[in-house]
Order: structure tokens, then sequence, then C-alpha cells
């Protein structure tokens, strides 16, 4: 049987086994007087990816994509995710439950419809603040209210897996660009200019930005399950399970003090003053604990946020040198799938080849993600992870999407590349050439200071659009450095309002899906930088990190302009001159006829 070293090949969803555990839900609600149950995909700390101890939705329906919610009614389930995984999600569930496309008025309408009265449980710690209020208040006039209660999943779920802290590891100013001394003091001043006491801070990314500090408690995520109070003199207190931790914080002692992560609630009861809470984050129990305390809550976004998504000097200096790495690397595996051209290949034989490509690199630690492999109709599922029964054969005529990513001690890279097995159809060609129209059109822009993701989403889906075509994810989500591969606050996306800074790292990844038949993503990093269109560095543009070929043999060639024509000549000539001295003989000849000119 084919392994990997850092992804498993084994099917994760247990549908099978799902109707059943929803029936010991449903006989929890009658215990415990409730019409409803709200199961999420958040643990406590809030964040997109959870540890195997709170893959709760995953367990009770099958489902095992990164984001949606479960809503448990007492003779029917509906779980809503994205456009993302809709796809996905109706594979990998079955009767009694309903997956629905999410937006906010298809949540709302279900509970209306489904629940009718009575009250919908939920976890405090698994919710954030503002999603109860804004459930709440949107049901104020109606007979359904929402109320804390136990946590029902865990009551039935009797194998779930232990939580897991592994052991802490100091990340070198020479990586990050500051002490975690001099971190502190810049948040304590944010702190401070909120005219807040103390500020409250769940997310793990966060914490280990601040304190220059990774762990392993998340797969292919370098962070460790924690809590931490920070006052406006700089102060710490961290609460954390891993009771070896004081030896990663040496020298830290003078402002941090460490507890277990059990204290974390008395400590809540103990703060008095202004304390600044991101509602967005911070969960509905560590809320009202403070509420209940008089604390004056000032609401407003985790201080922490914005200074760790906009890289220093040091840290931009780093990623550099690792995307040129990453770059080589990508190269080798792409000149190893065209030389399998000849010979058949499955998808699991890609993930593996790449993973040990990128593991000859003494700076990686793991992957960003589980890496993509996707070829035929399996590309048309964008977030697709191949397990034992789903591989398939790549064949001839067959186009082959590979999203993947690493983690390096330098920098976390996310790239995807879209590959040609064979002669293309017309129809695929096509797409694919639009699909680099957008990607060509976000790298290029430059905007003025002020403008969102939502301001410049629509340049990436226009050549799309032309023909009535779209798709149904985000073009861009920020990365961290040697932290999550999804990295708040900027996002390119529809519905993202976060003004982007420079030294912000975002995706730009146009894509698109037919289903059944194939898939289509293109995907570079690029950072936001002050533009030299205007002397005042009122306008900001992107700077391209990724330099690797993008499949020429599928682009059609009357559908771009001279503009974008010369940008991916210039393109191509960057990516050979980064590499070729790098690469393989073998890969370097055929780096040079991938990256010749158009």
């Amino acid at each position: 049987m084919k392994t990997a070293f850092f992804q498993s090949f084994e099917d994760s969803s247990d549908r099978e086994e799902t109707p059943f555990r929803l029936s010991m839900v449903q006989a929890e609600l009658k215990k415990n007087n409730l019409s409803g149950y709200l199961v999420p995909r958040s643990d406590v700390h809030q964040g997109e990816y959870v540890a195997a101890c709170d893959e709760r939705l995953s367990w009770l329906t099958g489902f095992t994509g990164s984001a949606g919610i479960c809503i448990v009614g007492n003779d029917r389930a509906g779980v809503f995710v994205d456009g993302r995984y809709s796809i996905q999600a109706k594979k990998q569930t079955k009767s009694p439950f309903e997956v629905i496309q999410w937006n906010k008025k298809s949540f709302l309408q279900w509970i209306e419809k489904n629940i009718v009265k009575g009250e919908i449980g939920f976890d405090p710690w698994l919710h954030s603040h503002k999603e109860i209020v804004a459930l709440s208040e949107a049901f104020a006039d109606t007979d359904i209210g929402f109320v804390p209660s136990d946590n029902l999943i865990d009551k039935v779920w009797l194998t779930r897996p232990l939580k897991v802290s592994n052991k802490t590891m100091s990340y070198p100013v020479k990586l990050a660009g500051l002490s975690a001394k001099d971190k502190c003091k810049q948040i304590a001043e944010n702190i401070k200019f909120k005219e807040a006491d103390a500020a409250v801070i769940t997310l793990p990314d966060s914490i280990a930005w601040l304190l220059n500090l990774r762990g392993n408690d998340v797969i292919h995520n370098p962070i460790f399950h924690a809590f931490l109070i920070i006052n406006g003199k700089g102060k710490i207190k961290l609460f954390c399970q891993n009771e070896n931790i004081s030896n990663s914080i040496s020298g830290l002692e003078s402002f941090v003090k460490v507890y277990s992560v059990e204290s974390f609630k008395t400590a809540l009861t103990k703060l008095n003053g202004s304390v600044l809470v991101d509602e967005t984050t911070v969960s509905f129990a560590a809320v009202k604990i403070l509420q209940s305390n008089g604390c004056k809550l000032i609401m407003g976004e985790d201080p922490i946020i914005l200074p760790k998504a906009c890289k220093n000097h040091v840290e931009l200096k780093h990623v550099r040198m690792c995307h040129k790495r990453d770059a080589v690397h990508m190269c080798e595996f792409l000149f190893w799938v065209d030389s399998q051209n000849e010979n058949e290949f499955d998808e699991i034989d890609a993930v593996i080849e790449l993973e040990n490509i990128r593991r000859k690199d003494e700076n990686l630690k793991e992957i960003s993600f589980d890496t993509i492999a996707a070829s035929g109709p399996n590309a048309a599922l964008p977030h697709y992870r191949v397990n034992y029964s789903s591989n398939r054969t790549i064949k001839k005529g067959d186009v082959l999407l590979v999203d993947s990513g690493g983690q390096y001690l330098d920098g976390t890279t996310d790239i995807t590349r879209t590959i040609a097995i064979g002669i293309q159809s017309k129809e695929v060609k096509n797409a694919f050439t639009r699909v680099l129209k957008g990607l060509i059109a976000i790298s290029e822009l430059k905007f003025p200071c002020g403008t969102s993701g939502r301001d410049i989403d629509a340049f990436a889906r226009a050549p799309l659009w032309q023909i009535g075509q779209d798709y149904a994810h985000g073009t861009g989500h920020g990365v961290g450095h040697y932290l999550s591969v999804h990295e708040g606050p900027q996002r390119i996306s529809k519905f993202s309002d976060v003004e982007f800074k420079e030294g912000m790292i975002v995706s730009n990844e146009p894509g698109f899906y037919k289903e059944g038949k194939f898939g289509i993503r293109i995907e570079n990093l690029i950072l936001v930088k002050n533009s030299e269109l205007k002397a005042d560095n009122s306008f900001l543009e992107f700077e391209t990190l990724t330099f690797v070929p993008i499949d020429r043999r599928l682009i059609s060639m009357s559908l771009l302009d001279n503009y974008e024509l010369e940008w991916i000549n210039n393109y191509h000539s960057q990516c050979w001159k980064r590499a070729k001295d790098l690469v393989t003989a073998p890969t370097q000849a055929w780096l040079k006829t991938m990256t010749r000119p158009l």
C-alpha cells in the first residue's frame, strides 16, 4: 500500500455510521428538552484547522471539509457548506442529512422551516460571541431561541481521541525579525491606544507569532493550543496544556507567566477594568464570563492579527528565499509529471513524489496542507483530497490539478498548477486561458491605499464572467510566515472589507470547475507593496513571490491580448533565470522548453 510521510490516504469520512450517530444526538436533544443543536467545525480557539479530537462535524456528518456547520433537529439535520464544498459534502453525507450551500438567508430559512419553535442548544466555547449574538437577534421576534448547553457530541462520541499537546520550539529572532519582547511592547501600545487595560487572545497563530514559538498540535500547522491575556504593560499570562512549554520560553520569564489551560476560565473571572475582545474569534462563553465580572468590554480586532499579517523586512527576506527553493522543487516535480506521460501513474503517486522532492530541503518541517492531486472529474472538487478509494489513474487527455505547499522554517508556501496530460480540447484550453487572464489582472493591479479584497475580486472573475462562467471560492487568502497557510485578516473575496497593507501576503488563485469533467486553478502568492506609481506612496501594488512555469500547452493564444502575452513571457523569463542553475540537468532542459517565449 502506497504511503506518504506527511499525509494519509485513508478515507476519514465515515458516512455509513453517521445516521446512527445522529440518532444518538437526537436522543440527547429530548433528554435536554432542546429542539435543535448547533455543531460547528470550529474548536475553542475558533481557528480554521482543528485537531482530531475536535473533528465533531466530521464525526457526526461524514463531511471532512475545513468549513461548515450542522444544525440537528429532532427529525432532520442540515449541513451548511460554502461553494468549495457543495459537491464534496453531498458525496460524503447520506440521508437524513441534507446538504445546503451556505448563505445567511438559507441558514435562517432552514431553521425557521425545520425547527419552528423551541430552544436550540450550543456549546458556548465553540462559537464566537458575534455569531451567537447575530443568531439571537435574527430570531428575536420568533418562537426560536438559542441557549448554551452541554456539548451533546462529546456526550455520545465515546471513541473521541484525546487532546494532544506536543512539544513547542522557540522561533529564532533571525527568522522572525523581532524579539517576543519587542512584539509584546508593540501589542501593549495597541491595547492602550484602544483605551483597554488588557486583551484576551484565543487564536493559536496569534499567540505563536507574538511569543516567537511554534508547535505541532494541529496537523500541517506549526501552532500550539493556548489562550493568552496581555495587559497594557506587555505582561502576559499564557494558558497552555503543554507542561513543558516553559523550556521554550527561556528568557521570557520577566514578562510571561505560564498557567494550566484549565485555569483560563478562573483567570477570566478575575479580570476587571477595560478588556479588548475580538468578538469574531473569542468564544461566547469567554465574553459572558467577562460581562458577568462587570468588565467594560471594548469590541475590536485581535490586536495581533494586523501586525502579524504585515511581514517585516526580515520575514520577507526569508519568504523570498523560501519561495525560490520551493520553485525549484516544483520544477523538479513538474518535470517528473511530464516524464510519466508515456506510462500511467495515479494521484497518490503524484502526492508522494512531490512530498519526497520537498523533503530533501533541510528547512522543510511539514507540508502546508494535504496535497491536492486531482485529475479528471476529481479536479472539479476545489478541495479534493485523494484517498485509496478515490485514487484515480492519470491518463492521456486528462488535466492534473496539483495544489500544495511546504511549511519551511523560513516561510510557508502555497502554489497550484494545472498540468496538461496529452492533447487538450478547445473547451479546456479556453477555460484555462480565462483563468490565466484573471491571475494576470490581479498580479498587475495598482490600487489606492484603502482598497480591500472585495474591491478587486471582480478583476479575477471578469474574463470568466464575459462568457457566463464563475467559480464558487474566494480569489485569495492571506498566508502566514511559518504559520497557518490560511491567515487573516486579508483576503481577495467578494466579502472582504479589510484594507490591504504593505507587507501582507495573499494568494492569487482564480479557477474554473466543470462538475464531473475537469477543474482548473492557477495560484501564485503575491506581496502587497508600495507602488512607484505615485511619489507619495498613496498607491499599492503586488509583487509576485511564486515563479514556477504555467503550462503553455493549455494556453489559447487567441484569447490573450498583447499586454497579457508580454506578461506571461516576462514571467517565464524570470522562472528560467531564478531556477536554471539550481535544478538538475534533465529538469533544466525541460524548464528551458517550458519558459521559451510564446
